[in-house]
């Protein structure tokens, strides 16, 4: 359970990545791509809710 939780925190941190790269593209000249922004972010909380919620479930595994 552990490397799962931890392989989902991670994947919340690709997502906002995806989010920023969306974002940023504007920074280059070109247009924000909403696309890459709505689905990193939707990626990211996501992951990164499920990760918090199993970690909650099973935080007594984690400390033995």
């Amino acid at each position: 359970m552990r490397l799962f939780i931890t392989t989902l925190s991670l994947l919340s941190v690709i997502g906002f990545g995806y989010a920023l790269a969306g974002y940023g593209s504007s920074l280059i000249g070109g247009a924000i791509n909403s696309g890459y922004v709505i689905k990193g972010l939707g990626a990211g909380f996501f992951c990164g809710g499920l990760a918090m919620f199993l970690w909650y479930r099973h935080r007594g595994d984690f400390f033995e």
